[in-house]
């Protein structure tokens, strides 16, 4: 079958980072149809039109969608409207896309799935205040004639504007190694890991309060974190203000690739966000064979498991005792693993979209 992607956000030249899950999307369909990706880029996008997927590479076209312009705005139009020529189907993924997609007149002619990420629909707030007084736009979730969601938290947020329609669950893919990983070896030093953005909704501010807690209990812990963003000055600051500068190491936005070799060193994944709507961090922290500790609200309710402890307070007191009640109880690696890797598979969310594609009788 022949699937048209249309995307605002996927991974790029400028930015390997952006839209990853997207891609990892794009790469499960492409297990059993023939993917072509249309990506609406907010900004220029330089380098070749082929971005790599974990699985198959989708053919992929970036095309600069200026929102504030008229022109740029009919030029997406016909856009779609050319990607969509000889299509099967339409998957969207994200809600920008839906946004830009509300000029389109007449209606795809084609099947139109949905694939809803983003925290905005879950949490208004969390956008910003202007996001949040323009938050009755999430009725644009009745267009598409099934919309999926990446976790049962954020399904229940897209409920209200599918008129009785059921809202599929289909999970990011969470990529793992061939076998889950050993254990590091023991030593004196308790070493987490995170990797997220530095901005609120992370909580970086309360990860540096947890390892001067667990200092102040006698423990040697050095937190690393992967990420880069507003608060990154801030952070610094606050292991300054606490004594924990030197126990807590900023690295800066990296692609996968490139901070592969954490996981392997960490003994426990440590994330305090206020809420996720998938949390693909602490998923795959699971799928390495790391224990992980978590927010209790939101996305990270379906990685409830073997190794994953979930917090639903703020108290860095309480945050910190899960970080030691991890470490303390080892579990086996493959234990951990197994329940993130099975069902957060490509194919087991290849799976997950061809249950609605069926669905649709296609």
């Amino acid at each position: 079958m022949r699937v048209t992607l249309v995307t605002a956000w996927y991974p790029h030249a400028a930015d390997p980072v952006e839209g990853v899950f997207v891609a990892r999307h794009a790469a499960a369909l492409g297990l059993d149809h023939d993917v072509r990706v249309l990506h609406l880029a907010s900004r220029p996008v330089p380098g070749p039109d082929l971005a790599p997927g974990p699985a198959r590479d989708p053919r992929v076209r970036h095309v600069h969608l200026d929102r504030r312009s008229p022109a740029s705005l009919a030029r997406a139009q016909r856009e779609v409207r050319a990607a969509l020529r000889g299509a099967d189907v339409l998957h969207t993924q994200v809600f920008p896309t839906l946004l830009a997609l509300l000029p389109l007149r007449p209606r795809p002619a084609v099947p139109w799935v949905h694939t809803e990420h983003w925290s905005g629909v879950s949490d208004p707030a969390s956008a910003g205040p202007v996001w949040h007084r323009l938050a009755g736009l999430r009725r644009a979730l009745e267009r598409p004639d099934a919309v999926v969601a990446v976790s049962g938290y954020l399904a229940d947020a897209v409920r209200p504007f599918r008129r009785g329609d059921d809202v599929a669950v289909v999970g990011n893919v969470v990529p793992a190694p061939a076998l889950p990983l050993p254990p590091p070896a023991p030593g004196p030093v308790l070493r987490l890991l995170a990797v997220g953005n530095l901005r609120p909704v992370k909580d970086p501010l309360l990860a540096v309060a947890v390892v001067a807690e667990l200092v102040r209990r006698g423990r040697d812990a050095r937190l690393r974190w992967v990420g880069g963003g507003p608060l990154e000055a801030a952070v610094r600051e606050r292991a300054a203000a606490l004594g924990v500068a030197g126990r807590v190491e900023l690295l800066g936005r990296r692609a996968p690739a490139e901070f592969a070799g954490e996981w392997a060193a960490c003994d426990v994944f440590v994330l305090p966000s206020r809420h996720e709507t998938f949390g693909v961090a602490g998923a795959e922290a699971l799928a390495h064979g790391r224990p992980a500790v978590l927010g209790a609200r939101g996305g990270a309710a379906d990685l409830a498991g073997p190794g994953a402890h979930l917090v639903a307070s703020r108290s860095v007191a309480d945050w910190a005792d899960a970080v030691e009640a991890a470490a303390a109880a080892p579990l086996d690696p493959a234990l951990v693993a197994q329940r993130v890797r099975a069902r957060f598979s490509p194919a087991a969310v290849a799976a997950g979209f061809a249950a609605v594609h069926h669905r649709l009788g296609l």
